[in-house]
């Protein structure tokens, strides 16, 4: 496997970031198609707000930036940025709310962006993308989530899917198969238990971690179609299979799949227990795949992602969680719109292919490199999730403000046994209901 020259995240910061269902990558094409030239001589500032602050993904925009500003001598680039937890809950919306979000931000499509449109904070970009021809260069759908009334408003980063990691070792020492029913896993998680290991690392305490396994589950046993249904509200949460979904997480903690105390875990407990070889299995993002390559992983080079079991007699077998939420928005109030979409859309292209060769996310621009400059977990990751033909996103960004909260806490709560899967289905629809009703 091939070894990466820089040092790429400590386990403390993929902790926290892990969970974020954000990440993005590098672009190729610098000239970003036929953008109208941007270079009159006037001296303009943007300021770029990001989920960045350290880190390799810091570097490849820092990298970016002093490219850009030295082909365009006239435009200063100012970055604020905050860690993607704090960012998302706090610091994004109080700015958006009081108009000062900078000039191109960082954000999530479908129902987490939903009020910034509304409100009028966000820019259209259907007639600067369409002057660029953009997308000539974008992957097919890439954009759906950012469409608001009929106008796309965010310009894609990337695209992410649930997978489960595995313990090459681990797996091959012991005998034991890699799973691809819920009821091979099942199986597996009581092997690794007999053997006195944990095994599926999960950290409780944000709900994020839970979330991307129940997801998973829903997708696999109600489908795409109906889970995307569920969230715009042109169906329900309140079905057998989604209460499944839930039945069928309570069955893995019955099995003691996860640590004991996984309802105090957070993030970085969970990711620690998978990389220093404690935990057999680790469900989360594509993005981990950065880490699996990390000279700060005991398991570089060891770990072996397949795709999220299917569920026996489930619609979803060819689908799974994910898709294409992470963009940049532009704000409504910028002083620059024409040099604020040049510097973002070459940017977003640049981050794309940069994120794919490292392993922090697959492309959602269309991408020319050598196989062998991608991460290779990541490569793996593709393979398999080149044959998925439909995915539906994570309910923390389709959903709308009270409907996200109340999922992640009802997550926990049927974990815990407080609430029943058919309580928890039926909660979520109510919910849901209410929110969109009031939108």
């Amino acid at each position: 496997m091939k070894k990466y020259m820089k040092k790429i995240i400590s386990l403390l910061l993929v902790g926290i970031m892990v969970f974020s269902l954000t990440a993005c990558g590098e672009g190729g094409n610098s000239d970003g198609g036929e953008n109208q030239e941007t270079d009159s001589g006037e001296q303009i500032t943007l300021n770029f707000w990001h989920v960045w602050p350290t880190g390799e993904m810091a570097d490849s925009v820092n990298e970016f930036i002093e490219q850009y500003t030295t082909e365009h001598p006239n435009i200063k680039i100012e970055q604020t940025s905050a860690m993607p937890t704090d960012y998302k809950s706090r610091k994004l919306p109080v700015a958006v709310a009081g108009g000062e979000q900078g000039d191109i931000f960082f954000t999530y499509g479908a129902g987490y962006s939903q009020s910034f449109v509304d409100s009028g904070a966000v820019l259209p970009l259907d007639d600067y993308m369409e002057k660029d021809k953009t997308a000539d260069r974008l992957l097919e759908g890439v954009t759906e989530n950012f469409i608001y009334d009929g106008k796309i408003y965010g310009l894609p980063l990337k695209n992410w899917c649930v997978v489960m990691y595995c313990n090459s070792e681990l797996f091959e020492n012991n005998n034991i198969e890699y799973p691809e029913t819920f009821d091979d896993l099942l199986d597996v998680v009581d092997q690794f238990n007999e053997l006195g290991i944990t095994p599926m690392a999960l950290g409780g305490k944000q709900a994020v971690g839970i979330e991307l396994i129940q997801n998973a589950l829903a997708v696999k046993t109600a489908g795409a179609e109906a889970v995307t249904a569920a969230q715009n509200g042109t169906g329900s949460f309140d079905t057998p299979e989604i209460a499944q979904s839930a039945e069928l997480l309570v069955e893995l903690m019955e099995h003691n799949a996860f640590p004991d105390g996984v309802l105090g875990l957070d993030a970085q407990e969970a990711s620690m227990d998978f990389h220093t070889g404690h935990a057999a299995m680790f469900v989360t993002g594509s993005w981990e795949a950065l880490q699996c390559e990390s000279e700060n992983s005991d398991l570089n080079g060891i770990v072996k992602p397949i795709p999220f079991p299917n569920v026996e007699g489930g619609k979803g077998t060819s689908q799974t969680s994910g898709g294409s939420i992470d963009c940049f928005m532009i704000s409504k109030n910028t002083e620059h719109p024409d040099e604020a979409f040049d510097f973002a859309v070459k940017l977003a292209e640049y981050l794309s292919l940069e994120a794919y060769k490292i392993g922090d996310s697959l492309p959602a621009w269309k991408v020319d490199v050598d196989p062998s400059e991608i991460n290779p977990v990541l490569a793996e990751i593709k393979d398999f999730t080149d044959q998925y033909d439909q995915y539906a996103l994570a309910w923390d960004t389709a959903l709308i403000g009270e409907a996200i909260d109340t999922h992640l806490t009802l997550l926990q709560e049927v974990l815990g046994g407080v609430v029943t899967p058919e309580e928890f289905a039926k909660q979520m629809q109510e919910v849901n209901e209410k929110v969109l009703a009031s939108e």
